[in-house]
């Protein structure tokens, strides 16, 4: 080996060490920013609400001017908007909610008569000792004094207080919430020329960072759409099998579908289960199957029609975001999900260490030979069958 050749094979091993040092610096970097974030939940997630809420109502502030109202007239119309529809949906569920409390014995009786009746069709079908294993199965009267006793504010408060500490905090947090939109969106003209002056002075290109709201945007409206949508149909559906609260489930439909992959079946459940308790199962059954159909056509059609191939990271990743935000952030944190992981994308895609995980979360693709490539990355539309898919984010440009 010539002494070129050892310098060189000396400068690579030492490249490679620094380059390990930098991922093991950069790893701890991040425990230590994840242990930041989930400390300081309180704070940053109304801040973070806020900026989402801000970049769906945008559009309808420039709609406005572009009718001619006047800039500050459409502002102050945008924030009342918001405020009544979250203290209107809010105000109509927690009625709902309270009534249905009342209902909820009655309910628990029905299912413990329809829980048994099937224990005995069992017995009947030579299923040995099905009588007694659902009669030992739950403490029924007990189920009944736990439920009758709870307070419905309370248990929202505990829900939220995993996220946010005490009802009292809770409530700080929807003001905060309302006052960083508000900031946000009196901010928000003029964003552009802002970004240029920051580059201009020696700061980092912000243009993706405003390429990556844009995503946001169209994701989150095409997002709140289905989901409008969803709770409309679900609550028809409910009405149609005359269950007794389909405004209730409704409401449910529409914000649990904010919830990527797991949110839409797990709002299903309290209807199905109404049905079940109330007219028996062939009427559960057939909520069962309204649900699903409403959520195949909508998740499976009209959704990427209207949101195109842009979004598509992995369907796998997904699921993980939202496992990862409701651990960092609770419940709340789950219907951020996949903004949030847009956000980290666009960040880990303009930075040279970790671009390489920006790649990892693209949809993937194969050609007719089997390789598999990643979308814009160098392989023609033509050449391509798609395998993967999803509605998360951009796909990696080109470098």
């Amino acid at each position: 080996m010539t002494e070129a050749e050892r310098h060189s094979a000396s400068d690579q091993a030492e490249s490679s060490k620094q380059r390990g040092f930098r991922l093991l610096l950069a790893a701890a970097c991040w425990i230590v920013l994840l242990a930041g974030m989930k400390a300081a939940a309180g704070i940053l997630l109304p801040i973070a609400f806020g900026f989402f809420l801000a970049v769906l109502s945008y559009p309808l502030i420039r709609l406005l001017v572009r009718c001619r109202v006047p800039r500050v007239l459409a502002l102050g119309i945008t924030i009342l908007l918001n405020i009544a529809a979250v203290v209107g949906i809010g105000k109509i569920a927690v009625d709902l909610i309270i009534a249905f409390q009342r209902d909820v014995p009655s309910y628990i009786k029905a299912m413990e008569s329809q829980i048994n009746q099937a224990a005995e069709w069992l017995q009947k079908q030579g299923v040995e000792g099905a009588v007694e294993t659902a009669h030992g199965m739950f403490d029924w009267n007990g189920i009944v004094n736990y439920m009758t006793q709870q307070s419905v504010m309370a248990n929202v408060g505990s829900m939220l207080g995993s996220t946010f500490g005490t009802v009292a905090t809770a409530f700080a947090s929807i003001i905060m919430t309302f006052l960083v939109m508000i900031f946000i969106l009196m901010e928000a003209h003029g964003t552009h020329g802002r970004f240029a002056a920051v580059k201009l002075s020696g700061g980092p290109d912000l243009t993706s960072l405003l390429q990556s709201v844009s995503d946001i945007q169209q994701y989150l409206g095409v997002k709140t759409l289905i989901s409008a949508l969803t709770g409309i149909l679900a609550g028809f559906w409910c009405w149609m099998f005359d269950l007794k609260y389909p405004l209730l489930w409704a409401i449910l439909a529409f914000v649990c579908n904010f919830i990527p992959a797991v949110g839409s079946t797990a709002a299903s459940l309290p209807a199905i289960i109404e049905a079940l308790v109330q007219d028996g199962w062939g009427n559960a059954l057939g909520i069962a199957l309204g649900y699903g159909g409403i959520n195949f056509c909508l998740d499976n059609f009209v959704q990427p029609t209207l949101l195109g191939r842009r979004f598509g990271i992995s369907p796998l990743l997904i699921i993980l975001s939202v496992i990862f935000w409701g651990w960092l952030w609770g419940p709340v944190g789950m219907f951020l999900a996949v903004p949030l992981t847009m956000v980290f994308k666009v960040l880990l895609d303009n930075s040279e260490e970790f671009r390489w995980l920006s790649v990892a979360m693209s949809k993937k693709n194969v050609t007719a030979s089997g390789e598999v490539f990643l979308e814009d990355y160098g392989l023609s539309p033509e050449d391509l069958e798609a395998i993967g898919g999803g509605a998360a984010t951009e796909v990696p440009r080109r470098h």
